[in-house]
């Protein structure tokens, strides 16, 4: 019987491995000139984040999250929002066959949803896309982060990705965020060296909460996880460094 339950222990720790690692995100960038962003948003919100919102209920993917960058961010001119597709497990896109626009929106004709679509593309530019697959990470509350800071990274060791799976419970337990992910860029960038691989992202319920300060981390702990691992700086490089506000999540 013993034999039996740690077989199956090892099973499901197999599995959430698996799991976290098979899902991915699409994050997309855009610039958006500031005389159209009000336009813009409302038109983010209230149609296509609509839409968005029915995918998620048709189990098509998890979650569709749109953000406004904080014009105090370093990256705020090269791009002013981004929306993330929040994958199913597995899913390397979001078919979704069974939606039904004229269900979501029965008085919009077909010719005022292509106009609506050529309105919204014509209010922003985009910047880049690009897919990550997760490597660790939690959510305490369960809900969206109002504020999110995403770290574009430069890995320098092998083991970074394998350190965030060991201890990504020391940010839960003693970090001040109430969101964190890591990711890892899913698509080829070795033509660029000195191109980010690798993202964090840490997630606050609040400005309040990212203003005040985590626990500290006991001396033994620390000193354990740098002698298996080495320093932070060793390991990586954070390229930029971007904020951004909560606009819109179709699951809340």
């Amino acid at each position: 019987m013993k034999k039996v339950l740690m077989a199956t222990f090892a099973f499901l720790i197999v599995l959430t491995s698996y799991s976290q690692e098979s899902q991915k995100i699409q994050m997309s960038f855009y610039k958006v000139e500031e005389s159209k962003r009000v336009e813009y948003e409302t038109l983010m919100k209230d149609y296509f984040g609509k839409m968005m919102s029915e995918r998620v209920k048709l189990g098509c993917m998890e979650n569709w999250v749109f953000r406004r960058v904080m014009p105090n961010s370093s990256m705020a001119e090269q791009f002013t929002h981004i929306t993330i597709d929040v994958l199913n497990p597995g899913a390397e896109s979001y078919p979704c066959d069974n939606l039904n626009v004229e269900e979501v929106f029965p008085n919009i004709s077909q010719e005022m949803r292509l106009m609506l679509r050529d309105l919204k593309n014509s209010y922003r530019n985009v910047i880049y896309r690009t897919k990550l697959k997760k490597v660790a990470g939690f959510n305490k509350t369960g809900v969206p982060m109002d504020i999110t800071i995403y770290n574009f990274t430069k890995t320098k060791s092998p083991n970074y990705k394998l350190k965030h799976q060991e201890t990504s419970n020391i940010f839960y337990d003693y970090m001040n965020r109430d969101a964190w992910h890591a990711f890892e860029r899913d698509e080829h960038i070795s033509w660029a060296s000195k191109e980010w691989d690798y993202m964090t992202i840490d997630g606050y319920s609040s400005m309040d909460k990212l203003n005040t300060p985590g626990k500290n981390v006991p001396t033994k702990l620390m000193n354990s996880i740098s002698k298996k691992y080495g320093s932070t700086s060793s390991q990586r490089d954070i390229m930029k460094r971007v904020m951004a506000k909560l606009i819109y999540s179709a699951k809340n």
